[in-house]
């Protein structure tokens, strides 16, 4: 392929390094923003509490009168936090994930103990297993963003050799094998080194690491059928730029809410989600990932197949239109 088609290219670098100013001033950060936190308390005590809780706009603020289901929405990743309201002393419990990011546990008891304090009440903090070390929360967080990375540029190398774009079926069904085999392979080699630094089996490692790099894979290909070349600078915008927050170890209650309504449906966010889901809370909720990334896939895939056979078809009216201008340039001059 020409130099002059990898122009975007190098318009990636200048829009990776604009993006990362970016994001880490206006995405990167420690401050909550409206995570979720179950007060387990009597009704009208609860619903009170929810209300003052909720004005800061730091907190989203929930209320039960049991305490198993406030158990419940910690250990699947639905709570931040659960404060157990104790009116026959001035001393409430908080429960918190022991495998949650540590400086977003403590903003977020760094909260809940202000609004206490406002009361005259006083906290107790107390861990709920599993427990997860600070390597544990990196390779979990960063095992899905190499899985993106590595899918991203196994298509981008594909693109390098063989063209950006499948101009037949057949071609189509190879590239598509090709991102297949490459997710199996990068997916198993980074299940079986995050299987045995974490916690999490490996087989469930392999599904989620195995579906993040051939949602990415899929994307990818997706964007350069559509866009030709250009569709390589959208995919590392899309699919890597968004990642950036993760990668700075922000996790996403503690980004803008705007941000993360968005970016909670891509690759990267639902091989996160997954990911914590195999590696801390037994799987709980991992099915709602898969089933995104699956989404991604089948999307991608179709629009990969839908371009290809419009580009068939103007080229097949473009020869058409051809032959016909030639028909008729031959009987003006004859």
């Amino acid at each position: 392929m020409s130099g002059r088609r990898w122009v975007p290219l190098v318009l990636v670098v200048v829009t990776q390094v604009v993006g990362l100013v970016l994001v880490s001033t206006l995405v990167v950060g420690d401050d909550p923003h409206e995570a979720p936190l179950t007060i387990v308390a009597p009704a009208v005590v609860g619903q009170a509490l929810a209300a003052r809780a909720d004005a800061a706009g730091t907190l989203d603020t929930s209320a039960t009168q049991d305490r198993r289901e406030g158990v419940d929405r910690l250990e699947s990743g639905a709570a931040t936090a659960v404060v157990v309201v104790d009116l026959a002393t001035e001393r409430d419990l908080v429960l918190v994930p022991g495998a949650q990011d540590p400086q977003l546990t403590a903003a977020v008891v760094a909260h809940v103990r202000a609004l206490s304090a406002s009361l005259g009440r006083s906290l107790d903090v107390e861990e709920v297993p599993p427990r997860a070390s600070a390597l544990d929360r990196r390779v979990v967080d960063l095992a899905p963003l190499v899985a993106v990375a590595a899918g991203m540029l196994g298509v981008a190398a594909l693109a390098w050799w063989r063209g950006p774009q499948a101009h037949t079926t057949q071609d189509g069904v190879r590239r598509a094998a090709a991102s297949v085999v490459l997710s199996a392979v990068v997916g198993l080699a980074l299940a079986i080194a995050a299987a045995s630094t974490t916690s999490g089996p490996w087989l469930g490692w392999w599904l989620v690491l195995g579906a993040t790099t051939l949602a990415a894979c899929a994307v990818t290909q997706a964007l350069l059928s559509v866009l030709d070349v250009w569709g390589l600078a959208l995919a590392v915008a899309v699919l890597l730029l968004t990642a950036l927050p993760a990668l700075a170890g922000t996790d996403p209650w503690q980004q803008p809410v705007a941000w993360r309504s968005v970016t909670s449906w891509l690759p990267h966010a639902a091989g996160l989600d997954a990911a914590r889901a195999v590696a801390f809370r037994q799987g709980s909720g991992v099915a709602t990932s898969l089933g995104v990334l699956v989404a991604w896939v089948a999307a991608s895939f179709a629009t990969s197949a839908l371009a290809r056979r419009e580009r068939r078809r103007d080229e097949a009216s473009s020869r058409s239109d051809g032959r016909d201008d030639g028909h008729l340039e031959q009987r003006r001059t004859s």
